[in-house]
């Protein structure tokens, strides 16, 4: 008799077991909708900024991107090469490409970028300045260290970002690092073109810029200059790219990155805006939308500027 109640109710909690799931997604997908639906605009704009803001970025709702705010915890960091090669840890694939130039007896580096940011189709353009020798950590990293730009260096910047040809999105602003970022949707790099307008303060630093731009590969019909502003079409990188010996990493990297923005997509079909998308997924599945909003994570990049400047000055040497 035993054996006969066994061979029902195993049967049973079986089918339980896999009904129960379902039952759930369909119930958290009506509670997700219903919540979706209930709240403004500017309810979901207003949260979802207050998510994005500890991670550096927030969201525009007109061009419905994300886009990195004036005073980020990235600012701390400044730059250095070591940034650019450790960009696929971060499931960054992205092609960079950094202008150095000399001017007002410091060095200067404005960096390009452009690529698949996780889960984001993006570019940005940065400005950084250093009065310092070259550093050399041993077994870490060797080379030029640049701070971030302070708020009076700061200079107009524009970009127009090119999908397949299409445009994607543009930005424009008095920045030090202008970005902007199309949240579920996969590229390849070699996809996407930049056409970037900087703007300088005099013609000395304009100069300055236009030399380093020809130092790095550029030559007259890649740029135009007018007045004090020279705008650059970013193609394909002039100067040695990061992980370029790493073809099956970056094919592993990339893959993840199509499988999220299919998964994405896919959960949040029902909806058009990103804001909208976003706003649904964190009533469906709060744990996939904590990782949509960690565009950046701030403890790796922290951990790997400790790496590059530690705390202790005695282990700092200056390379003569």
């Amino acid at each position: 008799m035993k054996t006969e109640i066994l061979w029902i109710v195993i049967p049973v909690l079986a089918v339980l077991l896999l009904i129960a799931p379902f039952l759930y997604y369909k119930i958290r997908k009506r509670y997700a909708k219903k919540k979706t639906a209930e709240r403004s605009t500017a309810q979901k704009v207003e949260e979802l900024n207050r998510d994005l803001l500890p991670f550096g970025f927030l969201y525009d709702e007109k061009q419905d991107m994300i886009y990195s705010a004036m005073n980020p915890w990235q600012r701390e960091l400044g730059y250095c090469k070591l940034y650019d090669d450790a960009a696929l840890t971060m499931n960054m694939a992205i092609q960079c490409e950094p202008v150095y130039f000399y001017y007002d007896n410091r060095r200067w580096m404005i960096e390009f970028w452009k690529g698949q940011y996780g889960m984001t189709t993006g570019g940005e353009v940065g400005i950084y300045v250093t009065d310092k020798e070259d550093i050399s950590i041993p077994g870490v990293f060797e080379g030029p260290f640049f701070e971030c730009v302070k708020d009076e260096e700061r200079i107009p910047m524009q970009f127009f970002l090119y999908r397949k040809n299409k445009l994607l999105l543009e930005r424009e602003g008095l920045h030090w690092w202008l970005t902007g970022f199309s949240v579920g949707r996969f590229t390849k790099p070699w996809q996407l073109s930049m056409d970037i307008r900087l703007t300088f303060p005099n013609r000395g630093m304009l100069s300055a810029f236009v030399h380093g731009l020809q130092h790095a590969g550029y030559r007259r019909d890649n740029y135009v200059v007018y007045r004090n502003t020279v705008r650059v079409l970013f193609e394909t990188p002039k100067t040695k790219q990061p992980y370029r010996k790493c073809r099956l990493w970056l094919s592993v990297v990339q893959w993840l990155n199509h499988f999220y923005c299919f998964l994405f997509r896919a959960v949040t079909k029902d909806y058009v805006k990103t804001l909208d998308k976003v706003d649904y997924l964190r009533f469906l599945f709060p744990l996939l939308y904590r990782m949509l909003t960690r565009l950046i994570k701030p403890e790796k990049m922290r951990k790997l500027y400790r790496s590059i400047l530690p705390e202790d000055e005695s282990c700092r040497e200056v390379r003569q």
